[in-house]
Protein backbone atom coordinates (compact mmCIF):
# COMPACT_ATOMS: atom_id res chain seq x y z
CA UNK A 1 0.00 0.00 0.00
CA UNK A 2 1.68 2.91 -1.04
CA UNK A 3 1.18 6.63 1.42
CA UNK A 4 -1.79 7.20 -1.11
CA UNK A 5 -3.90 4.89 -0.05
CA UNK A 6 -5.73 5.22 3.24
CA UNK A 7 -6.63 2.38 5.48
CA UNK A 8 -10.44 2.88 5.20
CA UNK A 9 -9.97 2.47 1.74
CA UNK A 10 -8.36 -0.69 1.56
CA UNK A 11 -11.01 -1.89 4.31
CA UNK A 12 -13.65 -1.02 2.08
CA UNK A 13 -11.80 -2.18 -0.60
CA UNK A 14 -11.55 -6.17 1.56
CA UNK A 15 -14.98 -5.88 2.79
CA UNK A 16 -16.24 -5.68 -1.33
CA UNK A 17 -14.02 -8.49 -2.39
CA UNK A 18 -15.68 -10.25 0.31
CA UNK A 19 -19.02 -9.71 -0.26
CA UNK A 20 -18.40 -10.95 -4.17
CA UNK A 21 -16.83 -14.07 -2.90
CA UNK A 22 -20.56 -14.66 -0.90
CA UNK A 23 -22.38 -13.61 -4.44
CA UNK A 24 -20.09 -16.61 -6.18
CA UNK A 25 -20.55 -19.23 -3.50
CA UNK A 26 -23.11 -20.94 -4.64
CA UNK A 27 -21.62 -21.20 -7.87
CA UNK A 28 -18.58 -22.57 -6.19
CA UNK A 29 -20.49 -24.86 -4.39
CA UNK A 30 -22.20 -26.05 -7.00
CA UNK A 31 -18.85 -27.20 -9.40
CA UNK A 32 -18.53 -24.29 -11.34
CA UNK A 33 -14.83 -23.56 -11.99
CA UNK A 34 -14.88 -20.65 -13.35
CA UNK A 35 -16.57 -19.48 -10.61
CA UNK A 36 -13.89 -21.69 -8.36
CA UNK A 37 -11.20 -19.53 -10.21
CA UNK A 38 -13.12 -16.48 -9.83
CA UNK A 39 -13.41 -17.51 -5.89
CA UNK A 40 -9.28 -17.98 -5.79
CA UNK A 41 -8.57 -14.89 -7.56
CA UNK A 42 -10.18 -12.79 -4.68
CA UNK A 43 -8.67 -14.60 -2.14
CA UNK A 44 -5.62 -13.56 -3.21
CA UNK A 45 -6.73 -10.13 -3.56
CA UNK A 46 -8.18 -9.85 -0.34
CA UNK A 47 -4.68 -11.70 1.59
CA UNK A 48 -2.55 -9.14 -0.35
CA UNK A 49 -4.45 -6.37 0.45
CA UNK A 50 -4.72 -7.36 4.41
CA UNK A 51 -1.33 -8.16 4.51
CA UNK A 52 -0.49 -4.47 2.95
CA UNK A 53 -2.67 -2.86 5.86
CA UNK A 54 -1.65 -4.90 8.37
CA UNK A 55 2.60 -3.68 7.30
CA UNK A 56 1.31 -0.68 7.22
CA UNK A 57 -0.23 0.12 10.03
CA UNK A 58 3.36 -1.62 11.60
CA UNK A 59 5.12 1.26 10.56
CA UNK A 60 2.56 3.74 11.62
CA UNK A 61 2.93 1.94 15.23
CA UNK A 62 6.87 2.04 14.87
CA UNK A 63 6.79 5.54 13.59
CA UNK A 64 4.76 6.47 16.82
CA UNK A 65 6.83 4.62 19.16
CA UNK A 66 10.05 6.02 17.97
CA UNK A 67 8.46 9.88 18.14
CA UNK A 68 7.55 9.10 21.41
CA UNK A 69 10.27 7.99 22.55
CA UNK A 70 13.12 10.08 21.09
CA UNK A 71 10.98 13.22 22.52
CA UNK A 72 11.18 11.63 26.07
CA UNK A 73 15.43 11.01 25.21
CA UNK A 74 15.46 14.65 24.61
CA UNK A 75 13.91 15.88 27.32
CA UNK A 76 16.07 13.97 29.57
CA UNK A 77 18.96 14.77 27.63
CA UNK A 78 19.96 10.85 26.59
CA UNK A 79 19.75 7.87 24.72
CA UNK A 80 17.29 5.05 25.85
CA UNK A 81 18.41 1.50 25.99
CA UNK A 82 14.83 0.78 24.46
CA UNK A 83 14.66 2.18 21.42
CA UNK A 84 15.31 0.09 18.57
CA UNK A 85 18.22 1.71 17.08
CA UNK A 86 20.03 2.26 20.58
CA UNK A 87 23.38 0.63 21.04
CA UNK A 88 23.81 -1.89 23.84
Amino acid sequence: MDGSVKPDEVRTEILRLEEERLRLAPEVMGGSPEAFEEDRRLERRIMTLASTEREARSSELMEAWRRRHSDEEVKKGRRGKGRPDAKS
